[in-house]
Parts: C-alpha cells; sequence; structure tokens
C-alpha cells in the first residue's frame, strides 16, 4: 500500500528520496539529506544547507551553514554565525540576528542576544527583554529562566510567577515543576506550593500521570502524591509514552507498561523506541526489532534503526541506508 510519506536512500555518497514502495521520487543528488517533516526537507551540498518540497524542488538556496530545530510553524537556521528561524514554505520569517535560538513554543521563542535571553513573538519582535542567563521553552504558561544565579518561573509578560531560588527545576508538565530543595528533589505546583516533598535524588517530567523517581539509587514511578506505584527496582527508568516506558536491571534493558509489568522482558544490551507495534532492541551487538510476544521481525542484524513510519523503517547496515518493511523483508 502507498502513502505520501518518502523516504532517504543512499547511492553511493549521494542522497534522495523514495517512496515506500522502493520507487524513486527524488534522484541521489545530495551530499546530505534529513527526512521530510510537513513537506519540507533539509538536504546539503558543498558543506551549506538548504531546502526541498516533496516534488524536489528547491524551495530556498544553500546558504545555510546548519539547521537546527523543527518547530510547528518555524525552523531554526544559521548563517554566519547568527541565528534567525525560515517558514516552512522554506522562506526567511525572522532574520538571523541572534546569538542562540530555541523552537517556538506557546507563541514565544527563548533568544540569545548580547549573551543574555529574552523571548520574541512570532513577527521576532521582543515581548520579554534579553535580560536572563538562562532561559527556557514557555511550558504551561509558564518560563523556567535564571536570574542572579537561581531559576524560577515567568509568565508570557515577564513577570516572576515563582521568584528564582532554586539551583535546579525542570519546566512545568502537567501542572507540576520538578526542583531541587536541599539535595533532594520534590515537585511544585504553578503557584510555588510544594506539592510532592523533596524526598528523592533524581526525578523526571510528569508524563502521562507519572514520574520516574530515584530512592537510595534505585529507580521507579511514583503518581502526583508522590507515592510508587512501580516500585524502585530499575537501575534507570525513562518517561511514559503511549503507556510504555523503557526501564534497566544492571546493563540489561528492557519495557513496561503503566501497571509495572514487563511487556519485553529486561533481558536486551539496549532499547531505544516503540513505533507501530514493534520496539527496537540491541541482542549480540545487534539491532532489530520485536513485537510484543517477543518475537523478531526478521533478524537482528542491523549497526543502527530508526522508528517505523508508514509500515517502513530506515535500519544503517555497513554503513548503508536500507529499509524495511514489518516483516523485516528488504524494501527494493
Amino acid at each position: 500500500m502507498k502513502n505520501d510519506e518518502l523516504y532517504v536512500i543512499q547511492t553511493g555518497k549521494k542522497f534522495g528520496y523514495m517512496n515506500n514502495q522502493g520507487e524513486i521520487i527524488i534522484p541521489a543528488e545530495f551530499e546530505y539529506a534529513e527526512d521530510f517533516c510537513d513537506g519540507i526537507a533539509v538536504v546539503g551540498k558543498d558543506e551549506k544547507f538548504a531546502f526541498i518540497n516533496m516534488d524536489g524542488k528547491l524551495i530556498s538556496d544553500f546558504v545555510y551553514d546548519d539547521v537546527y530545530e523543527k518547530g510547528q510553524e518555524f525552523i531554526v537556521v544559521e548563517k554566519d554565525g547568527k541565528m534567525g528561524y525560515v517558514n516552512y514554505q522554506g522562506e526567511l520569517a525572522i532574520d538571523m540576528v541572534f546569538q542562540e535560538a530555541f523552537s517556538f513554543s506557546e507563541g514565544y521563542a527563548a533568544v540569545k542576544v548580547d549573551y543574555k535571553w529574552g523571548y520574541i513573538d512570532k513577527q521576532g519582535k521582543f515581548v520579554i527583554s534579553p535580560q536572563f542567563l538562562t532561559a527556557f521553552d514557555f511550558s504551561e504558561g509558564l518560563a523556567l529562566v535564571q536570574s542572579g544565579g537561581k531559576l524560577g518561573f515567568i509568565d508570557t509578560k515577564g513577570n516572576f510567577v515563582i521568584e528564582p531560588k532554586y539551583d535546579y527545576a525542570f519546566s512545568f508538565s502537567e501542572g507540576y515543576a520538578a526542583v531541587k530543595i536541599g539535595s533532594n528533589f520534590g515537585f511544585i505546583d504553578k503557584q510555588g506550593k510544594v506539592v510532592v516533598k523533596s524526598k528523592f535524588y533524581t526525578v523526571s517530567d510528569f508524563h502521562e500521570g507519572l514520574a520516574a523517581a530515584g530512592k537510595e539509587e534505585k529507580h521507579g514511578y511514583i503518581n502526583k502524591e508522590g507515592k510508587f506505584v512501580i516500585r524502585p527496582i530499575y537501575d534507570w527508568a525513562d518517561n511514559f509514552y503511549n503507556g510504555i516506558a523503557a526501564v534497566a536491571v544492571g546493563d540489561r534493558y528492557g519495557f513496561i507498561n503503566a501497571e509495572g509489568v514487563e511487556i519485553i522482558p529486561v533481558k536486551y544490551e539496549n532499547v531505544d523506541s516503540f513505533s507501530e507495534g514493534l520496539f527496537s532492541v540491541q541482542i549480540n551487538g545487534k539491532w532489530g526489532f520485536v513485537d510484543a510476544e517477543g518475537k523478531f521481525a526478521g533478524e537482528p542484524v542491523f549497526d543502527e534503526v530508526s522508528n517505523f513510519r508508514g509500515g517502513i523503517a530506515k535500519v544503517i547496515l555497513k554503513g548503508k541506508i536500507n529499509y524495511i518493511n514489518r516483516n523485516g523483508e528488504y524494501i527494493k
């Protein structure tokens, strides 16, 4: 079955694109190529970068020294040591005048000018003047910033809602932000009230109602009351996504569900992600994909693997790009 996705191919040292039937859609003529995102892809030639559309037509010149974060409306680009923003038509939308720049989040982007961070709107105008030592994306209406050597949270007008008093903090997620109080981590709400006492030596953001938390050098998952709902028995624990999280015991990795049940046994040398019903895992130094029953989709023989998109996944074998379907068969 065809879809509208295009996939990077490699011919010799050149890159182009095919569809999921293996048909060449854009000939291999670039020295570098990235996956398409919202109808646009980054390509490289002579150590410069440009953008093409899905017809393979250049929609910008090869003028950029680097291309960074891709947001919903803009892509961060760099030229001659300055950063700016390109839209998804390949047009320069915000001039390259910043020392550093982040993607837009909730309508604003953190940018650095003269060694200070502030925030611009989508017209490139400063809505919060550069004044912070560090600044992060807006999340749930508040942004984490550093002022006077401490971290706090501002609103979209630049006013401190939670005064800068923390040595370490995360952005807000699901209404809570992790902060370090003393030598341990806890969580505060948007009024700055401590809602989970600081009793963990490490934590992650809340995702899907759970946060990874470490206690006595082991990791588990807590709820928003700060209680362990998945026991701290792991040496490492990732965030939950779509009800699944990667965990490790010693040097072995697997996946659990939100009830703490191992759905992929903790026995692999490494794991990466879950996509379209398959988990990427490493065994005997090679990568492959297993389903929820632990059955491999083809042999695990690859040096690198990527997520499945539209029923096929990019795999790297001996430095060459290939693609396989969900049965582990090569797309020719």
